[in-house]
């Protein structure tokens, strides 16, 4: 258990989350100029779009420093611990926003946790797809590449998720798909064997 909760970063990845709930919550109107490549102009991304970002890689992180064919054949099924730690963070994630949208304050903590459980889920699919590594980069690039390419007369394309109101049905509908489908890749052997230890 202690060697799990080290290789996964969980206290890391537990501060990260804690860290982004807080700050979310509280920073709504803070936001981030991102240039806009068709067009020529800039979004302000919203500061609780980028934040999810820490705890997901962190996340990503500690899947990457596994040993996968150690633990293939280990007596606890590290997978079923990897899914229940992750499981409760978007469950954390989801009783802050749901908290929050009952005291009339949700709007950022309800898209904080929306993006959180969609880039989990594209990180989840792009790591059995492509290893951990090139996950870490792609879930991190994802936002800005939403910004960079996804605007159409200044509003986001339906693909562009985090761009959209966090109230935005399709987008959360969206997030919970990804969601979904990276929990399913949990069960499934990774699509690309590695050489080197990826935490596959």
């Amino acid at each position: 258990m202690i060697w799990w909760l080290r290789i996964r970063y969980v206290p890391a990845v537990a501060v990260g989350l804690l860290a982004c709930i807080l700050l979310g919550s509280g920073a709504d109107s803070v936001t981030v100029p991102i240039p806009v490549v068709i067009g020529g102009l800039t979004f302000d991304l919203p500061m609780s779009s980028l934040l999810p970002l820490v705890p997901v890689c962190l996340i990503l992180e500690g899947q990457a420093r596994a040993d996968g064919i150690t633990e293939r054949v280990a007596v606890r099924a590290m997978g079923r611990w990897d899914a229940a730690f992750m499981a409760a963070c978007v469950l954390a994630c989801a009783l802050t926003a749901a908290v929050a949208s009952t005291a009339g304050a949700g709007s950022a903590t309800t898209a904080l946790a929306r993006d959180f459980a969609g880039y989990l889920g594209l990180a989840l699919i792009v790591r059995w797809l492509a290893g951990a590594r090139v996950a870490t980069v792609a879930t991190a690039l994802f936002p800005f590449l939403c910004v960079s390419f996804g605007l159409v007369h200044n509003r986001p394309g339906i693909w562009a998720w985090p761009l959209h109101h966090a109230a935005s049905v399709t987008a959360g509908l969206q997030a919970l798909l990804l969601l979904a489908i990276g929990a399913l890749s949990l069960l499934l052997p990774p699509l690309r064997r590695h050489t080197d230890v990826d935490g596959e």
